[in-house]
């Protein structure tokens, strides 16, 4: 049976090869689309966090992805720069439907280290958790260091965006599958030829 494939397909091996290329191309473009389209996250449902989170998302809209956590230095007191107030307000006039919570809505003293020198503010952007989220980190953090320097911003996607950069492109990664594909190939069939056959001409 395997033979009447091999015959099959050697004799057609054209519109073989034809085929495999518009299944690459429509399994490439497809790829891209779904990825935009499913729901990627750790969530449980039923335990009480994920309950509280969906509660708090339902009432205020956000609540469902960590939130960012901007981070501020001062030399002086932090409370008293009004850079501060200033760049999270900024924000907040980008993005009016995030979250915040920070010293300066809150007047919590759990926001300012002891020397007070340093504080941080939490903000929570909208939408469903996933692994692929958009919370506009990178914007996020060009607004509150385009008012203070001294500005920086961590939490989950912030620390994903800083560690992606540094990868192989998915190029790169396809070509290096494609090479141990090939060397598996030519282990199992033994020359290159008969690795070629179907796309020879």
């Amino acid at each position: 049976m395997l033979e009447r494939l091999a015959r099959l397909v050697i004799h057609h091996r054209k519109p073989v090869v034809a085929g495999w290329v518009v299944l690459t191309l429509f399994g490439a473009f497809a790829a891209k689309q779904v990825s935009t389209r499913w729901l990627e996250q750790f969530s449980i449902p039923g335990y009480s966090a994920y309950e509280t989170n969906q509660t708090t998302l339902r009432v205020f809209g956000t609540g469902e992805n960590p939130p960012h956590v901007a981070v501020f230095t001062s030399p002086g007191d932090v409370t008293k720069d009004p850079r501060v107030p200033a760049a999270l307000k900024a924000v907040e006039t980008r993005f009016p439907q995030f979250r915040y919570s920070s010293y300066f809505d809150t007047h919590s003293q759990a926001y300012v280290s002891k020397d007070r020198h340093t504080t941080f503010a939490e903000i929570y952007s909208t939408g469903q958790q996933g692994f692929n989220a958009n919370s506009h980190t990178g914007d996020v953090r060009q607004i509150l260091q385009e008012v203070t320097p001294t500005a920086h911003l961590t939490g989950r996607d912030a620390l994903n965006d800083a560690s992606s950069g540094s990868g192989p492109s998915v190029i790169t990664e396809a070509l290096i599958g494609g090479a141990g594909a090939l060397v598996i190939l030519l282990f199992v069939f033994g020359t290159l030829p008969a690795v070629l056959m179907p796309a020879a001409a």
